[in-house]
């Protein structure tokens, strides 16, 4: 049987942009710039019904983008999570959103598959987790 044809590579599949449902786009953008560091990239419409946010360049990997788009009430059911790879001190990152009184769902825990990680819920319930490579001494 003949292998299906590598698409990924045919097509360059590059970086991943998950679009959140939310109450407040430009609220919402607001959060993730003041409370959990990320960059304010773009907010559409007045009022604001979709907006992007972005960390991160290409010297440490691809950027991390997320999307926000205003929906109803009953559209805003969170599921699964985001993952973040971080590359350096994720105790001390766990610790800053510690000060900036952020809802954890897990605090830093070493996992057997070599990662170190901690979830927090952001203000539309949406869950991230943050994950690095246990530094080595």
């Amino acid at each position: 049987m003949e292998s299906p044809p590598d698409l990924g590579t045919k097509h360059q599949f590059h970086g991943i942009q998950p679009v959140l449902p939310v109450h407040d786009a430009g609220a919402t953008v607001q959060y993730y710039r003041d409370v959990l560091g990320f960059e304010a990239d773009f907010l559409w419409g007045d009022p604001p019904v979709h907006g992007r946010v972005m960390k991160g360049d290409r010297t440490y990997g691809d950027p991390v983008y997320i999307h926000f788009t205003r929906a109803a009430a009953e559209e805003i059911r969170p599921s699964g999570q985001i993952r973040i790879h971080v590359g350096k001190d994720i105790d001390g990152l766990f610790e800053t959103y510690q000060t900036r009184v952020v809802v954890v769902m897990a605090e830093p825990k070493s996992e057997p598959w070599g990662l170190r990680e901690f979830s927090i819920r952001d203000c539309n319930g949406h869950v991230l987790c943050f994950c690095g490579h246990e530094e080595r001494a």
